[in-house]
């Protein structure tokens, strides 16, 4: 498998090495080994069509990464390609505000049920500017995060350990420092410890941050949890804020606030909405939300600002072009009442039925979890090489391992998907790195058992 990977990416790993000593990149050294050194470079494309995407050696491949998440109906979808176009002749400067933020604002307000909205450029900045408004307004300092979450590159939530006394999050990632981590609680999700935690502290915490459905499990979906979650945020004067930025405008239009029927106070946005192109949400309830600006005031009158604002800013927060995409990714979501998505979304559940009956009926110790179109390979051990053998045989999965569906996705594409799965399985029997039923045996000789 080695020696193949490196013929077919030769480009790839050499433009890699030419530009290392000025490019810092940190996803060409992420899970660094000796071992393997050498299969360690991040793919280098330069063009994406539909579900594929072209390698600079001239490879095809089905793509699974999808931006992150953020390519919902393809790459390069033609009406979203239009919209951004239609704009560039109009304006993508900034300074002054786009008409179309406004108009989006409205939109996503009318869709997700949020009083308020802002923009921002990321999810990493959706979810700082949340946490900032949160203790503004609860008048609190602390927060509480839970294990195997993720919210992006701010520094308070950069940490898988606890102290096992505090629950504080411990520093662990260099230049990341303890007197941050100070105000962050690492708890387990979905526990009943955590909520008999936060009751007890529950006079320093200013907000409880949490995705719904965790992008690294998504097969836990703990609907009993969030409900009495809410219900302990909402009588101790705690903000619950929901990251969506995964899950937001893809299990449906109203996201997982709708799904779980639970009314965050706070919710962040970011990836489907923005169509591939960079753009955070703040959304929530006007209580919250006022923060940003002062409150609702109107001319001529009386009315002035009526709460004391914090401070959110940002050079391109609401870029024309990110505004453009967006409105028109919501508008082909809200087609014939969200079709779209439900059909992606039990296209992805019976991909991810079938494949989990083929690892099963198999005897591979594989399988799929997957909540709307995200899905994840439960890879233990050496079994992580799964992802080399896909990316030989046509199929790109990103370092980080979430998968997602979109609607190129199309059923022709998904059967060729599975066919290459299974090949890339049967391939890692032979060579005596997949077992069957938890022994080795040579894929030649299986049908003899």
């Amino acid at each position: 498998m080695r020696q193949q990977l490196l013929e077919k990416h030769r480009l790839t790993k050499q433009h890699t090495q030419d530009y290392r000593r000025c490019l810092a990149l940190n996803r060409n050294a992420a899970g660094f080994s000796p071992e393997m050194k050498e299969l360690l470079y991040t793919l280098v494309c330069n063009r994406a069509e539909g579900a594929h995407l072209y390698d600079i050696d001239g490879n095809e491949y089905i793509d699974l990464t999808m931006g992150f998440g953020s390519i919902l109906f393809g790459h390069n979808h033609r009406p979203l390609r239009k919209a951004i176009e239609e704009q560039l002749t109009k304006s993508w400067s900034v300074g002054p505000i786009s008409p179309l933020a406004g108009k989006l604002a409205r939109e996503i307000s009318s869709a997700t049920g949020a009083e308020r909205v802002a923009f921002f450029n990321s999810g990493t900045e959706a979810v700082m500017v949340a946490l900032r408004i949160a203790k503004a307004t609860t008048k609190k300092k602390n927060i509480v995060f839970f294990k195997g979450a993720y919210h992006g590159t701010f520094d308070c939530f950069l940490s898988l350990k606890t102290d096992p006394v505090t629950h504080f999050a411990k520093e662990m990632v260099p230049g990341v420092t303890q007197s941050i981590l100070n105000e962050s609680y690492l708890l387990e999700y979905g526990s009943d410890e955590s909520l008999e935690f936060i009751k007890k502290h529950k006079d320093d915490i200013a907000a409880v941050i949490t995705e719904p459905v965790q992008s690294r499990n998504p097969g836990f979906q703990p609907r009993k949890y969030l409900h009495e979650l809410r219900n302990i945020t909402a009588e101790n004067n705690i903000a619950l804020i929901f990251d969506e930025v995964i899950t937001g405008f893809r299990i449906g239009l109203g996201g997982a606030q709708d799904f779980f029927d639970v009314r965050a106070d706070i919710v962040t946005y970011g990836k489907v909405i923005g169509g591939g192109l960079p753009i955070g949400i703040v959304a929530g309830k006007t209580q919250f939300l006022d923060a940003t600006d002062g409150g609702y005031w109107q001319y001529g009158d009386n009315s002035i600002p009526s709460v004391k604002a914090t401070f959110v800013a940002g050079t391109f927060c609401h870029h024309p072009l990110a505004m453009a995409a967006s409105l028109k990714t919501l508008e082909i979501l809200s087609r014939h009442d969200g079709k779209l998505l439900t059909d992606l979304n039990d296209a992805t559940n019976a991909f991810c039925a079938r494949l989990n009956c083929f690892f099963s009926s198999n005897g591979y110790q594989l399988s799929i979890s997957h909540f709307a179109s995200l899905f994840r390979f439960n890879t233990p051990g050496k079994l992580h090489l799964l992802y080399y053998q896909l990316l030989l045989n046509g199929v790109y999965v990103w370092e980080g391992r979430n998968c997602f569906l979109s609607s190129a996705h199309t059923p022709g594409i998904l059967v060729m998907l599975e066919e290459k799965i299974q090949q890339s399985c049967q391939q890692m029997e032979e060579a005596g790195i997949l077992t069957a039923k938890g022994v080795s045996i040579p894929y030649h000789q299986k049908e003899n058992v």
